[in-house]
């Protein structure tokens, strides 16, 4: 809807303050965007000793911040000449919540990245997955509070991704079934029905889902994650801690 000066000047002063309160939101959704966008572009730098751009909130109720510390400290691959991660984010889906203080969003997000674990030669690698999150103002600025790049495919750029799926790199290496509860949760199988999950938020999601540790709006109509009875903002769920563990994806 698009207003005049004069038809402006013609409104109430609550009609005013809506219309604020709705461009403030739509202003969150572009610095959301952004926010998101920096923590993608700097992925990388976040892993060589500079100073780090802090981008996740780290004060907010129930994040483990001691866990967050030591996850950082530890290194993935042994040098990082010849690695890189490049993941631009696309088509983001983004609910904000009526009070501006908490949104949902979910990115695609299509990669190409260079993996040397060792010393060896690096593969050259495809990857696509999705990024699902929950952010947060701390501070008076919009903070990641949860939600990493989530595996769709990932295969070495000659083989293909139906038999030549990569894990997320991490040390020690995750066991199938790790992967397959954390970073592989959504990663395409050859022998199942691919479900479109992670869902994008809808636009009732904070009516239905208030908990902004809660994971099941993420596939309202699958399997769903079950979330400790009675959790409440100030706790959140064990599975939730993976998504603040440091890989190299």
């Amino acid at each position: 809807m698009r207003w005049s000066m004069e038809e402006l000047d013609y409104l109430s002063e609550k009609e005013l303050m809506e219309l604020e309160r709705r461009t403030e939101r739509l202003l969150s959704v572009w610095k959301i965007q952004n926010l998101r966008g920096n923590a993608a572009i700097f992925h990388d730098d976040q892993h060589i000793g500079e100073q780090r751009r802090e981008l996740n909130a780290l004060k907010y109720p129930g994040v483990d911040m001691e866990s967050i510390q030591e996850a950082r400290r530890k290194p993935v691959v042994d040098s990082l000449e010849g690695n890189m991660l490049i993941h631009p984010l696309t088509t983001p889906v983004i609910e904000v919540d009526e009070t501006n203080t908490k949104a949902r969003g979910v990115w695609w997000s299509l990669g190409l990245e260079g993996l040397s674990i060792h010393r060896e030669k690096p593969m050259a690698i495809l990857s696509i997955g999705m990024v699902p999150g929950v952010h947060v103002i701390e501070d008076g600025e919009w903070k990641i509070l949860w939600g990493v790049w989530q595996r769709t495919t990932k295969n070495e750029y000659h083989a293909g991704w139906i038999d030549s799926m990569i894990p997320t790199n991490t040390r020690p290496p995750l066991t199938p079934e790790q992967d397959r509860k954390g970073f592989g949760r959504y990663a395409y199988q050859k022998d199942e029905v691919r479900r479109p999950v992670p869902r994008p938020p809808e636009p009732d999601t904070w009516k239905r889902y208030p908990n902004v540790w809660e994971q099941s709006w993420m596939k309202p109509d699958a399997e769903k994650e079950k979330t400790k009875k009675g959790t409440s903002e100030k706790e959140k769920p064990e599975k939730v801690k993976i998504e603040k563990e440091k890989t190299g994806r």
